[in-house]
């Protein structure tokens, strides 16, 4: 049994975005608890549309990085992935 190329194609592409999402949100995440952007907006030095609009170019970039990521990932490990079923030659 070999995994056909619709499958291939839809392992890059969730895989290009999974990384292009993630890579923005666990930023986002990390420059609001350790950088400590969220006791700045709880104080009201300057809101989270503020903090977004701030770091606009640096997410954005964060997505490209996470899509290309994606694209190595599936290059290494799932291009030339195959299924081997021992009992494939009984049911030709």
């Amino acid at each position: 049994m070999h995994i056909n190329t619709r499958y291939r194609i839809w392992a890059l592409l969730y895989l290009m975005a999974a990384c292009a999402v993630a890579l923005p949100l666990l930023a986002l995440f990390l420059d609001l608890v350790i950088n400590g952007s969220i006791i700045d907006i709880w104080q009201g030095a300057y809101s989270f549309a503020d903090l977004l609009s701030f770091r606009k170019a640096l997410f954005l970039n964060f997505a490209e990085l996470g899509a290309v990521l994606g694209f190595v990932y599936w290059f290494f490990f799932f291009r030339k992935y195959r299924h081997h079923d021992p009992l494939d030659k009984y049911f030709k």
